[in-house]
């Protein structure tokens, strides 16, 4: 349901946009490439979730942080969907 701009959330408030979405091709499974900005860090246990905007359609992607003392370097992945 996502789709290459679509906003990436924490707590209402967008820190970046999906950048890609494509099948791996091992786990079949889907994935999701986001460009967050620099600024923002992210705990390792950050969770990720497909959001709606509205009743009327348009979706976004959802992170929650964790309370992990370790972040997720760049270039890194979020393991919790």
């Amino acid at each position: 349901g996502l789709a290459i701009g679509d906003d990436v959330q924490i707590s209402g408030v967008k820190i970046g946009t999906v950048s890609a979405v494509d099948l791996n091709p091992d786990t079949y499974l889907a994935r999701v490439r986001m460009n967050i900005e620099p600024s923002v860090k992210l705990p390792a246990d950050t969770a990720a979730l497909i959001s709606s905007q509205s009743l009327l359609g348009g979706r976004y992607l959802a992170l929650e942080p964790g309370a992990s003392e370790d972040m997720i370097p760049a270039g890194g992945h979020v393991q919790y969907t």
